[in-house]
């Protein structure tokens, strides 16, 4: 795994360098291609796509350890905390028994501040001598998928933008993508998120759990809230009239084309 991790950005950076250089030369007609021009982008390069492939990496082997290890149902009794992480890095200790009937203890494979709770029933991916379990209950990690998705989408939209530049090919359609991503799920996601952080803080301090929190702090709250609902709703009403004004104008333009054929 280290060596895919490390050797796979390294190939595919060398590939891409190679293309831009060929691209480049193809279009100097002869003149001198400057190599030092090549060192920061081959860096941006390798960044990126050891960000890609060592999430790749990381996803991988649960997908590989649910089609191909024995699973087994097992119950999280206990936590330990994570040797290099600070202690709010708890992993949780799974008990089960095996296939020939022994009760085995073993920590999963990966830490988190919010750990399973203890008690619950999840299914994880055995195989004899190893030294954690594999968590194939991903409904008990749905933080830890959300990132990871969010972070393999992002990168993957990076990928293609530079696969595509260095083939010489229309990347346009990554520059769509990536607005319509930030437009229909970044601002509203980060204005609901805002909303809900702020309705949180005044309905605790009504509550009487934030007594501390000085007057004017619970009135920039309020205001916030009572900003950001309109805007979100007003948000959302221009996002879907906007498509729909697309469309109308879209069709109208075809319509008088045939009309002048």
């Amino acid at each position: 795994m280290g060596k895919f991790i490390l050797l796979t950005p390294f190939i595919f950076t060398v590939l891409i360098l190679f293309m831009n250089y060929r691209r480049k030369k193809s279009r100097q007609d002869g003149v001198p291609i400057s190599l030092a021009s090549f060192i920061y982008p081959g860096l941006v390069v390798f960044a990126v796509s050891s960000l890609f492939f060592g999430l790749v990496a990381m996803i991988s082997h649960p997908i590989i350890s649910f089609f191909s290890s024995p699973k087994y149902e097992a119950k999280v009794v206990d936590y330990d905390l994570m040797e290099s992480d600070t202690d709010e890095a708890k992993r949780a200790i799974v008990e089960f028994k095996d296939h020939k009937n022994q009760l085995i203890k073993k920590p999963l494979n990966y830490g988190s501040s919010h750990p399973v709770e203890i008690g619950e029933i999840i299914t994880i991916g055995y195989e004899d001598g190893d030294q954690s379990v594999t968590n194939l209950s991903f409904g008990t990690q749905k933080l830890i998928v959300f990132i990871v998705s969010l972070f393999l989408f992002v990168l993957g939209l990076a990928m293609a933008w530079i696969i595509l530049y260095s083939l010489g090919q229309d990347y346009s359609i990554i520059f769509r993508i990536g607005i319509g991503f930030v437009m229909y799920l970044v601002f509203p996601a980060a204005m609901l998120f805002f909303i809900g952080i702020l309705s949180w803080v005044i309905w605790e301090y009504f509550q009487g759990r934030r007594n501390d929190m000085p007057i004017w702090a619970l009135g920039i709250c309020s205001l916030f809230v009572t900003i950001l609902i309109p805007a979100f709703f007003g948000y959302l009403k221009m996002l879907f009239t906007r498509e729909k004004t697309v469309k109308k104008n879209s069709r109208f333009s075809a319509f008088k084309n045939r009309m002048r054929k």
